[in-house]
Protein backbone atom coordinates (compact mmCIF):
# COMPACT_ATOMS: atom_id res chain seq x y z
CA UNK A 1 0.00 0.00 0.00
CA UNK A 2 3.15 2.20 0.34
CA UNK A 3 4.13 1.48 -3.03
CA UNK A 4 3.10 4.39 -6.35
CA UNK A 5 1.56 3.13 -9.34
CA UNK A 6 4.99 1.98 -11.21
CA UNK A 7 6.27 0.14 -8.69
CA UNK A 8 9.86 2.31 -7.21
CA UNK A 9 9.37 2.31 -3.53
CA UNK A 10 9.45 5.78 -1.58
CA UNK A 11 9.46 4.07 1.37
CA UNK A 12 6.97 4.11 4.23
CA UNK A 13 4.08 6.85 3.21
CA UNK A 14 3.99 9.14 5.99
CA UNK A 15 0.11 10.39 4.85
CA UNK A 16 -1.44 6.72 5.68
CA UNK A 17 -0.02 7.06 9.30
CA UNK A 18 -2.85 6.54 11.68
CA UNK A 19 -5.38 6.07 9.33
CA UNK A 20 -8.83 4.17 10.17
CA UNK A 21 -9.71 0.87 8.19
CA UNK A 22 -12.43 2.84 5.98
CA UNK A 23 -9.80 5.43 4.94
CA UNK A 24 -6.95 2.94 4.08
CA UNK A 25 -9.78 1.35 2.25
CA UNK A 26 -10.75 4.66 0.34
CA UNK A 27 -6.75 5.64 -0.23
CA UNK A 28 -6.48 1.57 -2.31
CA UNK A 29 -9.49 2.68 -4.40
CA UNK A 30 -7.89 6.11 -5.21
CA UNK A 31 -4.76 4.14 -6.36
CA UNK A 32 -6.63 1.71 -8.41
CA UNK A 33 -8.31 4.53 -10.28
CA UNK A 34 -4.25 6.00 -10.94
CA UNK A 35 -4.14 3.66 -14.59
CA UNK A 36 -7.39 5.11 -15.40
CA UNK A 37 -6.93 8.52 -14.88
CA UNK A 38 -3.59 8.49 -17.01
CA UNK A 39 -5.32 7.41 -19.93
CA UNK A 40 -7.38 10.08 -19.67
CA UNK A 41 -5.01 12.89 -18.77
CA UNK A 42 -3.75 14.33 -21.65
CA UNK A 43 -7.65 14.50 -23.22
CA UNK A 44 -8.83 15.95 -20.11
CA UNK A 45 -6.13 18.51 -20.59
CA UNK A 46 -6.59 19.00 -24.12
CA UNK A 47 -10.61 19.38 -23.29
CA UNK A 48 -10.22 21.80 -20.35
CA UNK A 49 -12.60 18.69 -18.78
CA UNK A 50 -13.25 16.00 -16.43
CA UNK A 51 -15.46 13.25 -17.99
CA UNK A 52 -18.44 12.59 -16.05
CA UNK A 53 -18.02 9.12 -16.54
CA UNK A 54 -14.77 9.79 -13.96
CA UNK A 55 -16.83 11.94 -11.62
CA UNK A 56 -19.30 8.80 -11.64
CA UNK A 57 -16.57 6.97 -10.62
CA UNK A 58 -15.55 9.41 -7.85
CA UNK A 59 -18.91 9.56 -6.91
CA UNK A 60 -19.04 5.43 -6.37
CA UNK A 61 -15.87 5.17 -4.54
CA UNK A 62 -16.81 8.00 -1.87
CA UNK A 63 -14.84 10.92 -2.12
CA UNK A 64 -17.05 13.87 -2.80
CA UNK A 65 -18.95 12.44 0.36
CA UNK A 66 -15.79 12.18 2.25
CA UNK A 67 -16.38 14.97 4.62
CA UNK A 68 -20.07 15.40 3.93
CA UNK A 69 -21.56 14.53 8.13
CA UNK A 70 -22.50 10.95 8.40
CA UNK A 71 -26.23 12.14 9.96
CA UNK A 72 -26.37 13.34 5.95
CA UNK A 73 -24.81 9.84 4.91
CA UNK A 74 -21.53 10.92 4.29
CA UNK A 75 -18.15 9.09 5.22
CA UNK A 76 -17.05 12.42 7.94
CA UNK A 77 -13.59 11.65 7.59
CA UNK A 78 -10.34 13.07 8.64
CA UNK A 79 -8.73 15.97 6.37
CA UNK A 80 -5.72 13.01 6.28
CA UNK A 81 -7.69 11.00 4.60
CA UNK A 82 -8.85 13.88 2.69
CA UNK A 83 -5.19 14.49 1.78
CA UNK A 84 -3.78 10.72 0.88
CA UNK A 85 -7.09 10.10 -1.37
CA UNK A 86 -6.16 13.50 -3.46
CA UNK A 87 -2.48 12.73 -3.57
CA UNK A 88 -3.05 9.28 -5.18
CA UNK A 89 -5.34 10.32 -7.40
CA UNK A 90 -3.06 13.17 -8.60
CA UNK A 91 -0.36 10.79 -10.04
CA UNK A 92 -3.14 9.85 -11.99
CA UNK A 93 -4.18 13.12 -13.34
CA UNK A 94 -3.57 16.57 -11.23
CA UNK A 95 -6.71 17.93 -12.77
CA UNK A 96 -8.66 15.68 -11.80
CA UNK A 97 -7.18 15.47 -8.14
CA UNK A 98 -7.77 18.87 -8.00
CA UNK A 99 -11.22 19.19 -9.07
CA UNK A 100 -12.04 15.79 -6.64
CA UNK A 101 -10.38 17.81 -3.64
CA UNK A 102 -12.24 20.77 -4.34
CA UNK A 103 -15.77 19.84 -4.64
CA UNK A 104 -15.05 17.05 -1.67
CA UNK A 105 -13.47 19.12 0.47
CA UNK A 106 -15.97 22.53 0.06
CA UNK A 107 -18.56 20.10 2.25
CA UNK A 108 -16.00 21.27 5.14
CA UNK A 109 -17.09 24.19 5.07
CA UNK A 110 -20.40 23.93 3.76
CA UNK A 111 -21.37 21.80 7.28
CA UNK A 112 -20.91 25.08 8.78
CA UNK A 113 -23.81 26.42 7.86
CA UNK A 114 -27.14 26.58 9.49
CA UNK A 115 -29.04 23.26 10.05
CA UNK A 116 -31.51 24.23 7.22
CA UNK A 117 -28.99 25.01 4.32
CA UNK A 118 -27.72 21.65 5.43
CA UNK A 119 -30.53 19.81 4.89
CA UNK A 120 -31.46 21.73 1.47
CA UNK A 121 -27.58 20.41 0.58
CA UNK A 122 -27.57 17.13 1.42
CA UNK A 123 -31.03 16.32 2.56
CA UNK A 124 -31.63 13.79 -1.05
CA UNK A 125 -27.76 13.40 -1.75
CA UNK A 126 -24.99 13.21 0.12
CA UNK A 127 -22.49 13.10 -3.41
CA UNK A 128 -23.73 16.85 -3.72
CA UNK A 129 -20.22 18.34 -3.63
CA UNK A 130 -19.80 22.24 -3.48
CA UNK A 131 -17.53 25.06 -4.65
CA UNK A 132 -16.35 28.49 -3.73
CA UNK A 133 -14.84 31.42 -4.73
CA UNK A 134 -13.04 34.08 -3.06
CA UNK A 135 -14.07 36.90 -5.68
CA UNK A 136 -16.84 39.47 -4.23
CA UNK A 137 -20.46 40.62 -4.98
CA UNK A 138 -20.44 43.80 -7.36
CA UNK A 139 -23.70 44.92 -5.62
CA UNK A 140 -25.07 43.81 -2.39
CA UNK A 141 -28.77 44.71 -1.04
CA UNK A 142 -30.07 43.73 2.61
CA UNK A 143 -33.49 42.14 1.64
CA UNK A 144 -36.15 40.90 3.52
CA UNK A 145 -34.79 37.73 5.65
CA UNK A 146 -31.50 38.30 3.64
CA UNK A 147 -29.57 39.59 0.27
CA UNK A 148 -29.64 40.09 -3.27
CA UNK A 149 -26.69 39.79 -5.17
CA UNK A 150 -25.13 41.08 -8.04
CA UNK A 151 -21.87 39.80 -9.46
CA UNK A 152 -19.45 37.34 -11.12
CA UNK A 153 -17.72 34.88 -9.50
CA UNK A 154 -14.45 33.28 -10.75
CA UNK A 155 -12.21 30.46 -10.30
CA UNK A 156 -14.68 28.18 -9.50
CA UNK A 157 -12.98 25.13 -9.63
CA UNK A 158 -15.13 22.09 -9.76
CA UNK A 159 -18.25 24.21 -10.46
CA UNK A 160 -19.20 21.67 -13.62
CA UNK A 161 -19.31 18.58 -11.16
CA UNK A 162 -20.40 20.60 -8.07
CA UNK A 163 -24.48 21.35 -7.05
CA UNK A 164 -23.82 24.09 -4.82
CA UNK A 165 -21.10 27.43 -4.56
CA UNK A 166 -20.32 29.51 -1.82
CA UNK A 167 -19.30 32.65 -3.10
CA UNK A 168 -18.21 35.58 -0.81
CA UNK A 169 -19.68 39.09 -0.39
CA UNK A 170 -19.85 41.69 2.21
CA UNK A 171 -23.20 43.14 3.57
CA UNK A 172 -21.11 46.25 4.25
CA UNK A 173 -18.06 47.82 2.76
CA UNK A 174 -17.77 50.05 6.01
CA UNK A 175 -17.79 47.05 8.31
CA UNK A 176 -16.31 44.70 6.48
CA UNK A 177 -17.03 41.50 7.25
CA UNK A 178 -16.95 38.57 4.65
CA UNK A 179 -19.79 36.22 4.19
CA UNK A 180 -20.23 33.26 2.51
CA UNK A 181 -23.73 32.82 0.22
CA UNK A 182 -24.52 29.44 -0.73
CA UNK A 183 -26.15 29.51 -3.91
CA UNK A 184 -27.55 26.36 -6.13
CA UNK A 185 -24.61 26.58 -9.25
CA UNK A 186 -28.10 25.38 -11.51
CA UNK A 187 -29.47 29.15 -10.45
CA UNK A 188 -26.56 31.16 -11.77
CA UNK A 189 -24.80 31.95 -15.31
CA UNK A 190 -21.75 30.15 -15.91
CA UNK A 191 -19.01 31.33 -18.39
CA UNK A 192 -15.71 29.82 -19.79
CA UNK A 193 -13.00 31.59 -18.75
CA UNK A 194 -10.34 28.89 -17.47
CA UNK A 195 -7.66 29.97 -20.02
CA UNK A 196 -4.26 28.67 -18.09
CA UNK A 197 -1.43 26.53 -19.09
CA UNK A 198 -1.70 24.38 -16.43
CA UNK A 199 -4.28 22.73 -14.31
CA UNK A 200 -6.52 22.97 -17.77
CA UNK A 201 -9.56 20.34 -16.69
CA UNK A 202 -10.18 22.19 -13.24
CA UNK A 203 -13.00 23.98 -15.89
CA UNK A 204 -12.22 26.69 -12.99
CA UNK A 205 -15.11 28.99 -14.65
CA UNK A 206 -16.91 31.90 -13.81
CA UNK A 207 -20.64 31.94 -12.58
CA UNK A 208 -23.08 35.07 -12.86
CA UNK A 209 -25.86 36.05 -10.92
CA UNK A 210 -27.96 38.82 -11.30
CA UNK A 211 -30.44 40.16 -8.39
CA UNK A 212 -30.20 36.80 -6.75
CA UNK A 213 -32.06 36.62 -3.59
CA UNK A 214 -29.75 34.35 -0.87
CA UNK A 215 -31.83 33.67 2.17
CA UNK A 216 -30.48 34.45 5.43
CA UNK A 217 -29.63 30.72 6.75
CA UNK A 218 -27.50 30.03 3.48
CA UNK A 219 -25.65 32.83 4.48
CA UNK A 220 -22.21 32.37 6.63
CA UNK A 221 -19.84 34.83 8.64
CA UNK A 222 -16.10 33.54 7.94
CA UNK A 223 -15.05 35.74 10.86
CA UNK A 224 -17.69 33.29 12.96
CA UNK A 225 -16.48 30.33 11.03
CA UNK A 226 -13.07 30.91 11.56
CA UNK A 227 -13.36 31.94 15.81
CA UNK A 228 -15.01 28.41 15.99
CA UNK A 229 -18.35 30.18 16.32
CA UNK A 230 -20.36 29.06 12.97
CA UNK A 231 -23.78 28.92 12.50
CA UNK A 232 -24.46 25.21 12.83
CA UNK A 233 -25.66 23.92 15.49
CA UNK A 234 -24.01 20.36 15.66
CA UNK A 235 -20.53 22.26 17.45
CA UNK A 236 -19.70 18.88 18.72
CA UNK A 237 -19.01 17.51 15.47
CA UNK A 238 -15.09 17.01 14.43
CA UNK A 239 -15.86 18.18 11.03
CA UNK A 240 -17.34 21.76 13.07
CA UNK A 241 -14.27 22.25 15.05
CA UNK A 242 -11.62 22.29 12.25
CA UNK A 243 -9.06 25.13 12.12
CA UNK A 244 -10.82 26.13 8.62
CA UNK A 245 -7.43 28.18 7.46
CA UNK A 246 -5.14 25.44 7.19
CA UNK A 247 -7.39 23.02 6.53
CA UNK A 248 -8.26 24.53 3.32
CA UNK A 249 -4.91 25.19 2.56
CA UNK A 250 -3.25 21.88 3.31
CA UNK A 251 -5.79 20.38 0.91
CA UNK A 252 -4.29 22.52 -1.97
CA UNK A 253 -1.09 20.53 -1.91
CA UNK A 254 -2.81 16.64 -2.49
CA UNK A 255 -2.58 16.98 -5.87
CA UNK A 256 0.58 18.59 -6.52
CA UNK A 257 1.88 15.89 -3.86
CA UNK A 258 0.84 13.20 -6.36
CA UNK A 259 1.73 14.81 -9.44
CA UNK A 260 5.17 15.49 -8.52
CA UNK A 261 5.65 11.49 -7.32
CA UNK A 262 4.33 10.85 -11.03
CA UNK A 263 6.94 12.67 -12.35
CA UNK A 264 9.47 11.10 -10.25
CA UNK A 265 8.14 7.86 -11.27
CA UNK A 266 8.08 8.98 -14.98
CA UNK A 267 11.34 10.24 -15.55
CA UNK A 268 12.87 7.38 -13.88
CA UNK A 269 11.23 4.25 -15.71
CA UNK A 270 12.87 6.44 -18.36
CA UNK A 271 16.26 6.74 -17.82
CA UNK A 272 17.67 3.46 -18.56
CA UNK A 273 16.44 3.36 -22.09
CA UNK A 274 17.59 7.03 -22.58
CA UNK A 275 20.98 8.30 -23.56
CA UNK A 276 22.27 11.86 -22.55
CA UNK A 277 23.19 13.41 -26.04
CA UNK A 278 26.61 15.01 -26.58
CA UNK A 279 28.34 12.84 -24.07
CA UNK A 280 29.67 9.69 -23.48
CA UNK A 281 26.62 7.86 -21.67
CA UNK A 282 24.24 5.36 -23.63
CA UNK A 283 21.79 5.17 -20.51
CA UNK A 284 21.09 8.51 -18.28
CA UNK A 285 21.26 6.18 -14.90
CA UNK A 286 24.80 5.65 -15.41
CA UNK A 287 25.76 9.49 -15.19
CA UNK A 288 26.95 10.82 -11.97
CA UNK A 289 25.12 14.16 -12.71
CA UNK A 290 21.38 12.41 -12.91
CA UNK A 291 22.41 10.92 -9.94
CA UNK A 292 22.32 13.82 -8.33
CA UNK A 293 19.77 15.78 -10.08
CA UNK A 294 17.15 12.60 -9.48
CA UNK A 295 18.49 11.89 -5.72
CA UNK A 296 17.50 15.75 -5.32
CA UNK A 297 14.26 15.54 -6.60
CA UNK A 298 13.63 12.84 -4.40
CA UNK A 299 14.40 14.34 -1.12
CA UNK A 300 12.50 17.43 -1.92
CA UNK A 301 9.39 15.50 -2.82
CA UNK A 302 9.63 13.39 0.08
CA UNK A 303 10.20 16.66 2.44
CA UNK A 304 7.19 18.28 1.20
CA UNK A 305 5.47 14.87 2.02
CA UNK A 306 6.27 14.66 5.79
CA UNK A 307 5.69 18.20 5.85
CA UNK A 308 1.84 17.94 4.81
CA UNK A 309 1.66 14.80 6.79
CA UNK A 310 2.80 16.80 9.74
CA UNK A 311 0.54 19.27 9.02
CA UNK A 312 -2.46 17.69 8.49
CA UNK A 313 -2.55 15.75 11.80
CA UNK A 314 -1.60 18.90 13.99
CA UNK A 315 -4.92 20.50 12.08
CA UNK A 316 -7.07 16.83 12.62
CA UNK A 317 -5.54 16.63 16.23
CA UNK A 318 -6.52 20.17 16.84
CA UNK A 319 -10.67 19.51 16.06
CA UNK A 320 -10.44 16.00 17.74
CA UNK A 321 -9.42 17.64 20.58
CA UNK A 322 -11.96 20.33 20.18
CA UNK A 323 -9.67 23.65 20.14
CA UNK A 324 -8.76 26.19 17.40
CA UNK A 325 -5.42 26.62 16.36
CA UNK A 326 -4.06 30.22 17.61
CA UNK A 327 -2.94 33.00 14.84
CA UNK A 328 0.67 32.74 15.56
CA UNK A 329 0.25 28.55 14.92
CA UNK A 330 -1.88 29.72 11.64
CA UNK A 331 0.68 31.30 10.31
CA UNK A 332 3.11 28.57 11.12
CA UNK A 333 1.22 26.71 9.25
CA UNK A 334 0.49 28.47 6.19
CA UNK A 335 4.41 28.94 5.73
CA UNK A 336 5.48 25.37 6.00
CA UNK A 337 2.50 24.71 3.66
CA UNK A 338 4.10 27.35 1.09
CA UNK A 339 7.33 25.86 1.72
CA UNK A 340 6.63 22.26 0.64
CA UNK A 341 4.52 23.98 -2.63
CA UNK A 342 8.30 25.10 -3.53
CA UNK A 343 9.90 21.98 -2.60
CA UNK A 344 7.19 20.12 -4.77
CA UNK A 345 7.90 22.77 -7.94
CA UNK A 346 11.36 22.69 -7.39
CA UNK A 347 11.69 19.15 -7.47
CA UNK A 348 9.74 19.01 -10.87
CA UNK A 349 11.33 21.63 -12.47
CA UNK A 350 15.07 19.19 -11.68
CA UNK A 351 13.07 16.28 -13.16
CA UNK A 352 12.49 18.30 -16.43
CA UNK A 353 16.19 19.14 -16.74
CA UNK A 354 17.21 15.77 -15.93
CA UNK A 355 15.29 14.15 -18.17
CA UNK A 356 16.00 16.40 -20.84
CA UNK A 357 14.66 18.77 -23.63
CA UNK A 358 11.88 16.10 -24.96
CA UNK A 359 10.32 16.79 -21.72
CA UNK A 360 8.79 20.16 -23.31
CA UNK A 361 7.67 17.86 -26.38
CA UNK A 362 3.74 18.28 -26.14
CA UNK A 363 3.08 14.26 -26.79
CA UNK A 364 5.69 13.79 -23.21
CA UNK A 365 3.15 13.61 -20.18
CA UNK A 366 6.03 15.20 -18.37
CA UNK A 367 5.52 18.77 -19.43
CA UNK A 368 1.74 18.54 -18.56
CA UNK A 369 2.91 17.46 -15.26
CA UNK A 370 5.53 20.31 -15.07
CA UNK A 371 2.62 22.76 -16.00
CA UNK A 372 0.01 21.62 -13.48
CA UNK A 373 2.59 21.74 -10.15
CA UNK A 374 3.38 25.03 -11.57
CA UNK A 375 -0.32 26.16 -11.46
CA UNK A 376 -1.25 25.06 -8.72
CA UNK A 377 1.56 25.69 -6.26
CA UNK A 378 0.67 29.21 -7.10
CA UNK A 379 -2.71 29.15 -5.52
CA UNK A 380 -2.46 32.18 -3.11
CA UNK A 381 -3.11 30.50 -0.08
CA UNK A 382 0.10 28.53 -0.58
CA UNK A 383 2.84 30.54 -1.90
CA UNK A 384 5.39 30.43 -0.45
CA UNK A 385 6.66 34.34 -0.06
CA UNK A 386 3.26 35.73 1.77
CA UNK A 387 3.01 32.45 4.09
CA UNK A 388 6.58 33.42 5.17
CA UNK A 389 5.35 37.17 6.03
CA UNK A 390 2.54 36.19 7.39
CA UNK A 391 4.45 33.89 9.96
CA UNK A 392 6.99 36.78 10.27
CA UNK A 393 5.62 39.58 11.07
CA UNK A 394 3.53 36.90 13.40
CA UNK A 395 6.47 36.14 14.89
CA UNK A 396 8.13 39.55 15.90
CA UNK A 397 4.87 40.27 17.40
CA UNK A 398 3.11 42.69 14.88
CA UNK A 399 -0.47 43.49 15.32
CA UNK A 400 -1.22 43.84 11.54
CA UNK A 401 -3.36 41.57 10.15
CA UNK A 402 -3.04 41.10 6.21
CA UNK A 403 -5.45 38.55 4.86
CA UNK A 404 -9.37 37.64 5.83
CA UNK A 405 -8.63 33.96 6.28
CA UNK A 406 -5.60 32.67 7.64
Amino acid sequence: ENQPHGGIDWGKNPLLEGLDDRALEMVAAAEALVPLLEARADEVDRTGHVLPDTFDRLVDAGFIRLLVPKRYGGEEQSLQAQLAIGAALGRGCGSTAWMNQIVSGSSMMLSLFSEQAQKEAWGDNPNVGACASQSRASKVERSGGGYRLTGSWSYLSGVEHAGWAMLHFMANPSAPVVRLALVPVRDGRLEQTWNVVGMRGTASNTLHLEDYFVPDHRVLSIEEALTGNPATPFRNDRLSKVTYGPAVEIGLLATSLGVTQAALDYVLSKAPKRSIQYSIYKAQTDSPGFQIQVAEAAIKFTTARLISADTVREVDYAATQGYQIDYTNRTRLRAAIGYAGLLLRESVHILTQAHGTSTFAQVNPLQRMWRDVNVATSHGMTTEMFGYELYGKALVGSEERLAPLV
